[in-house]
């Protein structure tokens, strides 16, 4: 049994027969996407006082690191292989910005691109759509200095506004959540949801390794992407659901102490839809390449079947190759006739799946944060000294926010809780799953 095989059969609807109740099922969701649910986004405010620093960059990513003092000691008790995500990092190691923030900027910046996918009339072409989101997501991959460990019960909200894939003039809005779900291991759990009803949920857990001059890391955690299509007029049609089996790839940070700090991607990325059987492979490597190919299980003959080869770098182009059959392909093209000239925009071309420097990222809203433990918030101060480069103040800030939190773990025993704010665990899909957004004032 494949990899794909088993992320498939554990969060997708199964084939054959199941897809009839499934496609019901998916017509009156997408059909019904609550009035109430796009009122809230309707409803959605900026706070224009509110900015994160995971959307900037800025001198902080790039300082030397002194390794005399605080730091000379803090290295010295670190051992070869020492997992760095349950120890308290010096600030000098730190951006100005916690992972529930990063995971906010990461995934909202080119979350539009996903917006071509529900009227993209072939299999292969709309996984390539979500390639080329993913591909996007982690082409910003910045890990010159770690983020924030989340406090757990940490909070982060934020949305985006971007053109609408569905009509000419109008706006459309991805709203972002996410909630420290566990402290030990420490675990995000996030979910995206747009105006047109299109979702993506994410348990994301980070393991950094310590190897001297290098730093390991590797992430486990699939991401669910649900795409309600729709038919040439518009009308809802089903639900396709895509599985990516992590939210990053591997990647092995170089020269972290001396020399120039490089990163590199590792492993493999596995992307599946099993609505149309199609799947996605996709291998990365030093330099920023990456290299894949999109296939269809073929059950009667028992084979796979290639729609396409892709490969390139990530900092420039990333090509694609298309096996079209005639029938396929002339399909295709009658009916991209029929989208909106604002999709044009979005979606990969016959030849370039993805063009580094042509990608418009969104421009992350934050609106006012409500909930006692936001990220904004509790790291303000922590986040100011560190841009301000005042390290010694930013660590006595940061000391005092982790003992808080060390005190009222053992106080509330928060930790053995299955139910947080947004999120609560579901013990048949062995997940977090979202419960829904907060009411906007």
């Amino acid at each position: 049994m494949t990899h794909s095989t088993k992320i498939s059969q554990k969060y997708l609807c199964s084939s054959g027969s199941n897809n009839i109740n499934t496609k019901k099922k998916a017509t009156e969701l997408a059909s019904t996407l609550s009035a109430k649910s796009k009122e809230s986004m309707d409803k959605l405010e900026q706070d224009p006082g509110l900015m994160s620093y995971a959307d900037l960059h800025g001198e902080w990513e790039t300082r030397e690191i002194s390794i005399f003092g605080a730091v000379k000691s803090f290295i010295s008790q670190l051992g070869i292989g020492q997992e760095l995500t349950k120890v308290s990092m010096p600030s000098m190691f730190l951006m100005p910005y916690s992972i529930l923030e990063l995971a906010g900027a990461r995934y909202l910046k080119y979350f539009h691109l996903l917006s071509a996918v529900s009227s993209e009339p072939d299999q292969a072409r709309r996984m390539a759509i979500v390639i080329q989101y993913f591909l996007a997501c982690i082409r910003d991959g910045n890990f010159q200095r770690k983020p924030y460990n989340a406090l757990l019960g940490e909070t982060h909200n934020c949305f985006i506004r971007y053109p609408s894939a569905e009509e000419d003039g109008k706006t459309s809005t991805a709203r972002f959540i996410a909630e420290q779900v566990t402290h030990h291991p420490p675990l995000t759990a996030f979910h995206i949801e747009t105006s047109e009803g299109l979702t993506m949920d994410c348990n994301v857990q980070f393991s950094a390794k310590f190897h001297m001059n290098s730093v390991s890391i590797v992430t486990s955690g699939d991401i669910i992407i649900k795409v309600p299509m729709r038919e040439s007029d518009g009308e809802p049609a089903h639900e396709e659901v895509y599985v990516i089996d992590k939210g990053l790839p591997d990647a092995i940070v170089k020269n972290v102490i001396f020399g120039t700090r490089s990163i590199n991607w590792t492993d493999s990325v596995e992307i599946m839809c099993q609505t149309t059987n199609t799947s996605a492979t996709l291998h990365f490597d030093k330099n920023e390449f990456v290299k894949g190919d999109i296939y269809e299980y073929n059950e009667e003959k028992n084979e796979e079947e290639h729609h396409a080869t892709l490969s390139g770098y990530l900092n420039s182009t990333v090509n694609i190759e298309y096996f079209d059959t005639p029938a396929s392909s002339e399909k295709s093209k009658k009916k991209s006739k029929k989208k909106s000239k604002s999709k044009k925009q979005f979606g990969p071309t016959d030849t370039v799946l993805f063009e580094s420097e042509k990608l418009q990222p969104n421009h992350t809203l934050y609106p006012k944060q409500t909930d006692p433990i936001n990220s904004l918030n509790v790291w303000k101060e922590v986040t100011k000294h560190i841009v301000a480069n005042d390290m010694a103040s930013s660590d006595v800030v940061k000391k005092e926010i982790e003992d808080e939190q060390r005190k009222r773990l053992r106080a509330t025993k928060e930790e053995e809780k299955k139910e947080r704010v947004y999120f609560k665990f579901d013990e048949e899909q062995e997940r977090w799953v979202f419960k829904g957004f907060p009411t906007p004032n």
